[in-house]
Parts: structure tokens; C-alpha cells; sequence
């Protein structure tokens, strides 16, 4: 079969080898969860939370306090499902929180 008979491959399939063989398909990743996390939480709540990196599974987030991590943690079903949606993949598998 030559790569006109091929079917094309989708952006996801070329982009993501390419990121890996760079380096930076973690760091990407991590971007695209801070601006997930915190197009999900909105303006009120988004300058006191940031995504800082997805490790084994775990997506460590800072806020400003622990009240306001107690009820992301709280929330966490509908954060995990709501950012591997957006990721499109089934990244996140639980939240940890640290201070800012």
C-alpha cells in the first residue's frame, strides 16, 4: 500500500510522536491542563488554583488555601472526567493538592 492509498492520519497521531521525540510532549500536556483547569473553574476561581504537573496519573494542583482545595477534592469526579474529556484522553486518575 503506498501513503496515497493510505488514509490520512489524524493531527493527533503525527503531533504526538513528534512531541515525545522533542522532549516536550509532558510539558504540553501540563499546559493544556492549566488552561483546562482553569477554563473550568472560571475568573472568580482561577487565580487561586493552578495545574501544576501530571505525574504517574496525579495532577498536583497549588491553591491558595485549603479550603478551597478540601472542595476541589471534594468535586474531584466531575474535574477528572471534565479534564480527560478535554484532553481526550484518560490521563487524570486522581488530584493532589499542594499551597501556592
Amino acid at each position: 500500500m503506498t501513503r496515497e492509498d493510505k488514509a490520512p492520519d489524524r493531527v493527533g497521531d503525527i503531533l504526538d510522536p513528534a512531541l515525545r521525540g522533542l522532549g516536550v510532549r509532558g510539558q504540553v500536556r501540563d499546559e493544556q491542563l492549566r488552561v483546562l483547569l482553569s477554563d473550568m473553574l472560571g475568573p472568580a476561581l482561577s487565580p487561586m488554583c493552578r495545574a501544576i504537573r501530571l505525574e504517574r496519573g496525579a495532577l498536583l494542583i497549588a491553591t491558595s488555601n485549603s479550603a478551597l482545595a478540601h472542595q476541589l477534592q471534594l468535586d474531584s469526579p466531575r474535574l477528572i472526567s471534565a479534564l480527560n474529556q478535554g484532553l481526550n484522553a484518560q490521563a487524570v486518575r486522581r488530584l493532589r493538592f499542594t499551597a501556592m
